[in-house]
């Protein structure tokens, strides 16, 4: 009898075409599909090359975006990016090619009904774990997505698994980003989730939307964990069916008395809004300890904070009031589909009118290629990173939050607890 497994075990063992797999175990696993982004392309393709690579063997499985470098602008190498992996998509009969403006590749893959319950993907980027929400599987192989897209195959260590068990529901003004923010500041100085896959789970779950419970799993990486998932249910396996396409997914689900090396637990509702001080992405503290600091630009977007639930919040906020003249705020939408859904809401007009710059889909200010910063300026974001010079000059400090604190901040030209505004907005 196979010995109990985690919700990771199991995929991975059925990738391995095995019944069971023990934790540190080397396998060789087959991926459902392997996701890539441009920027490390270039050596990609000359790596091809040197080796004599024309052609890989399953070009279906290969899911190919432009998320980084969403405009090429002059001056800039990043056309020749594009064309060189929109050509060599062309040549390979991959038909799974996203180009500018299609989003990050997190929300590619589950929009496009690739990311489903059961499902393994590598990929380039261990914050691709937001598919967990859905139940798939990723597997952060970073430059080795060459050797899959090769071999249809690659080998990896089972990893031990962790769980956290979520209770409550976040309190007024509170957001899935504050959440994982507390998460990132308990387990990153001791590494207590390092390179683990980490099982969410609990009845707190249930009151989270499919966005928020996202953010949680694409910010988790800044604690050391290799990945992150959990078991999808009705809610996740409705949005699945609407995109799937007939193609196959299996909702999978731990073992009793499968083993976990660390198992958490978090009341939501006793977590308030939170900043995290630059340049640790573990530094959170309450936004009353920040509030006051003056700013020069604010921004919303990247995987952990560019979902449609994001600009709702930041909507929230900015209805009927202005950006302080000497902020920039910028705003971009996580996907084509977050961005016809905020239009036909009415969300984009709400942050337009407030003096948002609204930015094409995709990374943009969070990997730096917009909003650079000048020296000694400030920022607050929902981006994912804050180390110094991330964004522009070594000496401009960046400030992670979630949409409310971020657009509370943008209004009021400083670091601003957002429910008194929120208040005003529901009064």
């Amino acid at each position: 009898m196979a010995p109990p497994q985690t919700i990771a075990q199991k995929i991975i063992a059925r990738a391995a075409g095995r019944t069971a797999v023990e934790v540190g175990d080397y396998v060789t696993v087959t991926p459902d599909y392997t996701a890539c982004q441009e920027l490390f392309w270039p050596g990609h393709k000359r790596n091809l090359e040197r080796i004599g690579v024309d052609r890989i063997p399953r070009p279906d499985k290969a899911v190919m975006v432009i998320d980084h470098s969403t405009a090429a602008a002059m001056g800039s190498h990043h056309h020749e990016t594009h064309r060189t992996l929109r050509d060599w998509c062309e040549q390979q009969g991959i038909e799974n090619f996203f180009g500018p403006g299609n989003g990050l590749r997190h929300l590619v893959l589950t929009e496009r009904g690739f990311a489903r319950p059961g499902t393994l993907i590598f990929s380039d980027e261990g914050n691709i774990a937001s598919i967990g929400a859905l139940g798939a599987l990723n597997l952060p192989i970073s430059t080795e997505v060459l050797v899959s897209l090769i071999q249809d195959e690659n080998w990896i260590a089972v990893p031990p698994s962790a769980r956290i068990t979520l209770t409550g529901q976040l309190g007024f003004g509170v957001t899935a980003r504050d959440a994982i923010q507390t998460i990132l500041r308990d387990a990153t100085p001791d590494g207590r989730l390092l390179q683990c896959c980490v099982e969410f789970d609990g009845p707190g779950l249930a009151a989270l939307s499919l966005d928020e419970r996202q953010t949680l799993l694409a910010a988790l990486f800044h604690s050391g964990a290799y990945t992150g998932i959990m078991v999808p249910d009705a809610l996740a396996l409705a949005y699945v069916e609407a995109r799937a396409r007939g193609r196959p997914w299996q909702v999978v689900q731990a073992d009793a008395g499968a083993e976990y090396v660390r198992h958490l637990r978090y009341d939501l509702a006793a977590i308030a809004p939170m900043v995290t001080l630059p340049p640790d992405a573990h530094a959170a503290v309450p936004v009353g300890e920040t509030a006051g600091t003056r700013i020069d630009q604010a921004s919303i977007g990247s995987c952990a904070g560019g979902r449609l639930d994001d600009l709702r919040a930041a909507a929230r906020i900015l209805r009927g009031r202005r950006v302080a003249p000497h902020v920039t705020l910028y705003v971009t939408p996580g996907s084509r589909g977050v961005y016809a859904e905020a239009a036909r809401e009415g969300l984009l007009e709400i942050l337009a009118e407030a003096g948002a710059a609204i930015l094409a889909p995709g990374c943009t200010t969070c990997w730096g290629y917009q909003g650079v910063l000048n020296e000694g300026e400030v920022s607050i974001s929902t981006q994912q990173f804050n180390y110094q010079g991330r964004n522009g000059s070594r000496s401009a400090r960046v400030f992670l939050a979630g949409p409310h604190v971020v657009a509370a901040s943008a209004v009021a030209g400083r670091i601003a607890d957002p429910r008194p505004m929120l208040a005003e907005a529901v009064s």
